[in-house]
């Protein structure tokens, strides 16, 4: 026979099972509550992740329409034939060609062909207080001619 004590031990069972029913049921509610906010989340991302890769192809074709307008214009310049060549675009440094003038000779140093071959050189006494090459030269070297004195090295 069942007895009262069994009964009220079945009794606790019961309702220990019913508020862990009731419990389960809450969570599950709240589960389902917060799945359907990362659903909606996941759909804005989606969204998002849409705009971004349409962004991102819309940035590279105008950066492709850029590329091709700048092969254009150097194709053009370089089809343009030499005032618009491929070498004139690079700055490679012209060559700047020197002006040849005639040097600037005092008339005290300068050398007639007629006299050239009676010149005489100096002495050893005047070389030997002097730098080699320096012989015969003035202290007073800012006095220098006009420059229309040549020298005749032939």
């Amino acid at each position: 026979m069942v007895t009262l004590e069994q009964i009220k031990l079945l009794e606790s069972k019961l309702t220990r099972a019913i508020n862990f029913v009731t419990q389960v049921t809450d969570e599950n509610n709240s589960l389902k509550k917060r799945n359907d906010a990362l659903e909606k989340t996941i759909i804005t991302l989606k969204e998002e992740k849409t705009r971004i890769e349409e962004g991102i192809v819309s940035a590279l074709g105008k950066l492709n329409q850029f590329e091709d307008a700048i092969e254009r214009s150097l194709g053009s310049v370089v089809s343009a034939g030499p005032a618009g060549s491929a070498s004139s675009i690079k700055s490679t440094p012209k060559p700047v060609q020197a002006v040849k003038t005639k040097p600037a000779v005092p008339s005290a140093y300068t050398v007639d062909e007629e006299t050239a071959d009676t010149a005489s050189v100096a002495d050893e006494d005047s070389l030997s207080d002097e730098e080699p090459g320096t012989a015969g030269m003035s202290e007073d070297f800012d006095e220098i001619d006009s420059g229309e004195a040549e020298l005749d090295i032939f």
